[in-house]
């Protein structure tokens, strides 16, 4: 992961436990923690020296519980960077840390969703405000108005075919690096 100094930095990206979740973000991670049903759906952070910078929510669906079945594609549901590093790129301490949190998610679909021939991977809903950042940054394709929010919010569908998935993290790991895994 590169900061604002292009230094190299180190950053892992793991799972979240509930001491982990923030209380003063625009999220309420506490609520979205409680609501989490984790054997489909988990939270992981990415975490900068022993802080906490960013969260992504994510699921693996359809899940037929009890019965198991290979997912087919995976949502984003709740993706937020620590405040200090939102808005403008000039302003940011670390960048990118929504694409890295991206990027960990689509690794995940690879890595549970067997090759089908449904075209949609990953979907993301996203807040109007947040449009051009996942449309135009991100580069995912943007499907509209989602009606069938359960929230009542108004709310816009994003997804990354396989392909386009497989893109976007070439596209990432070779601007950001390739993040070294430990055992």
């Amino acid at each position: 992961m590169l900061i604002e100094s292009n230094i190299e930095e180190i950053a892992v990206i793991s799972p979240a436990t509930i001491d982990d979740l923030p209380r003063n973000w625009s999220c309420d991670w506490l609520n979205i923690w409680n609501g989490t049903a984790f054997y489909c759906e988990n939270i992981v952070k990415i975490v900068y020296n022993n802080q906490v910078w960013g969260l992504v929510k994510y699921g693996l669906y359809p899940y037929f519980y009890p019965e198991l079945a290979p997912p087919i594609f995976l949502e984003i549901n709740n993706i937020e960077a620590h405040p200090t590093s939102q808005g403008d790129a000039t302003a940011r301490f670390i960048e990118p840390l929504g694409k890295w949190l991206i990027w960990y998610a689509i690794k995940v679909a690879f890595e549970f969703c067997p090759v089908t021939a449904v075209e949609s991977f990953v979907y993301l809903e996203a807040y109007p405000e947040r449009v051009p950042y996942y449309r135009d940054k991100v580069q995912m394709e943007y499907l509209g108005f989602s009606r069938s929010t359960p929230s009542g919010e108004d709310l816009y569908v994003f997804r990354f075919s396989r392909t386009a998935a497989a893109e976007f993290c070439q596209r990432h790991e070779t601007r950001w690096g390739k993040p070294k895994l430990y055992e």
